[in-house]
């Protein structure tokens, strides 16, 4: 009897697609900020991308869960298995929730969900009763798809992006572990990118071109070298 090969399996890097942090500016930047299912997807999509929260934890948010602790606007949270936590968030995350529930409207519903359906959205009507999070995922490979993203993302993608921007940025293994609701570390490392820069590949550094290829290609990076400080600009998971 022939023994059955198992496929090799990365066990310290997942497969789960993340987004740069150019692209996970340009979902945000992609949202309708006048109508109330455009500032409903913004503020839901920043909880993932700026929090890190899973899609069924997302879904089953409340009013009442978005809440200051200490000074800072922070959101109860129940993990896998039912513990729960309350995390401090960014506060341009918190402050795309709080345009969201002015506009909806439900601000002071505290026991019902956050994240409503919206029933008619030219006249700014949401009913009372929590989002699949099968929604949360068709939101993001809308939005991503409008940016020119067609395959492999998908909610999970959200996550991926967070642990490895808040990573990038100097956030703790252990901080990103507890933001991501991870019982081991290994898992976060999973979601970890930073092995991989697609900017510096080492292909880049491989030219067998013309002499006149060469020189546009250089030029192009040099252009790229001097667009890379705007990158700056996402520093602490600022997606504006």
């Amino acid at each position: 009897m022939r023994e059955v090969e198992r496929p090799v399996v990365n066990r310290r890097e997942g497969m789960t697609l993340a987004f740069s942090q150019a692209q996970a500016r340009s979902i945000l930047d992609a949202l309708d900020s006048t109508s109330l299912l455009g500032v409903r997807d913004r503020a839901m999509l920043a909880v993932s991308l700026q929090v890190g929260f899973r899609r069924a934890e997302i879904a089953s948010l409340k009013v009442g869960d978005f809440h200051m602790n200490r000074g800072y606007d922070a959101l109860r949270v129940v993990r896998k298995g039912g513990k729960k936590g309350s995390l401090a968030i960014h506060p341009q995350a918190a402050q795309r929730i709080k345009d969201y529930l002015a506009m909806a409207g439900h601000g002071d519903d505290i026991e019902g969900p956050l994240f409503r359906p919206v029933r008619d959205n030219r006249k700014g009507l949401a009913a009372r009763r929590p989002l699949h999070p099968d929604v949360i995922d068709r939101t993001l490979r809308k939005y991503a798809r409008s940016i020119g993203l067609e395959r492999g993302y998908s909610a999970h993608s959200m996550r991926a992006t967070f642990i490895t921007t808040a990573l990038d940025n100097g956030a703790s293994l252990e901080d990103v572990q507890l933001a991501a609701g991870h019982a081991d570390p290994s898992t976060t490392k999973l979601y970890d990118r930073r092995g991989y820069n697609p900017e510096k590949p080492a292909s880049f550094f491989c030219e067998l071109l013309s002499q006149t290829e060469t020189i546009k290609i250089r030029r192009t990076s040099t252009a790229a070298m001097v667009l890379l400080p705007m990158e700056e600009g996402f520093k602490r998971l600022m997606f504006f």
